[in-house]
C-alpha cells in the first residue's frame, strides 16, 4: 500500500484527488493540507511514502514545503503538482528535493502509475512536464566510461538502482558511485535533471516517467 499525502490550497483540488487515489487499489490518502508547513508536521509522524505538492501557494510555496517535508520525512517523495509552465520554479522545486512532476491534469491511470513509480524512487516527469525543464545552451559531450553510459542510458529509462545493478551484473554500491560521477561529469542535481541534461546531449533516449 503506497500511502499518499496532498498538499495544495485549493480545497477543491485536494477533495478531488482525494476521492480520485481513495478508489484507487494500493494507494491509501492518509490526509491532505492546504499548507507545507502544516503537512511537513504531519509527515514527521505520518512519514508518508509520497506527497504531492502544489508549486504554487501562498505562504509556504512549493519549494519550501518540498524541503521542510523532505527534511521532516527522508524517505518521502514529492512530486511537483502543477498546471504552470514556469521553468524557474520547476528548478527551484528539484534543487528542493522533488522527485518529479505531475501535471494537475493528468489522466488517471497515468497519475496512479506515476505515484507508484515515485514510491520506488523512480523519477517522474509525466504528461507534458518535461517542458518544464530549464534547457541549457548546448554543452560539449563530457568523457564518459563504457559502465558510465550503460548506467545512464538505464537510469533515463527509469529504472532503480537495484534495477541497474542486476542488469550490468554489479553492487547496488557500485551503481550509486557511478551515478554521484555522473550527476558531477552533467552537471544535475538529481536524477530527474540527469536523465534530461543526458537527453539534451546525446546520452540517452528521452526522459520520462517509468
Amino acid at each position: 500500500m503506497t500511502r499518499v499525502i496532498i498538499v495544495d490550497d485549493d480545497l477543491f483540488v485536494r477533495t478531488m484527488l482525494t476521492q480520485l487515489l481513495d478508489r484507487a487499489a494500493g494507494i491509501e490518502v492518509l490526509a491532505s493540507y492546504a499548507n507545507g508547513a502544516e503537512a511537513a508536521l504531519a509527515a514527521a509522524e505520518s512519514k508518508p511514502d509520497v506527497a504531492l505538492v502544489d508549486i504554487n501557494m501562498p505562504e509556504v510555496d512549493g519549494p519550501k514545503a518540498t524541503a521542510l517535508l523532505r527534511a521532516a520525512s527522508p524517505t518521502t517523495q514529492v512530486l511537483a503538482l502543477t498546471s504552470l509552465a514556469d521553468p524557474s520554479a520547476a528548478a527551484s522545486m528539484l534543487q528542493a528535493g522533488a522527485l518529479g512532476f505531475l501535471p494537475k491534469d493528468l489522466p488517471l491511470p497515468a497519475l496512479l502509475h506515476s505515484i507508484q513509480a515515485a514510491s520506488h524512487g523512480v523519477a517522474v516527469l509525466a504528461g507534458g512536464a518535461s517542458g518544464l525543464i530549464d534547457k541549457r545552451p548546448v554543452a560539449a559531450v563530457p568523457e564518459l566510461t563504457q559502465t558510465e553510459r550503460q548506467v545512464l542510458e538505464l537510469l533515463a529509462a527509469g529504472h532503480t538502482n537495484e534495477q541497474i545493478a542486476e542488469q550490468l551484473y554489479v553492487a547496488v554500491s557500485t551503481v550509486k558511485h557511478q551515478v554521484s560521477t555522473l550527476l558531477t561529469k552533467l552537471g544535475a542535481t538529481n536524477r530527474v535533471t540527469l536523465a534530461v541534461r543526458a537527453h539534451e546531449l546525446g546520452l540517452a533516449g528521452p526522459a520520462g516517467a517509468s
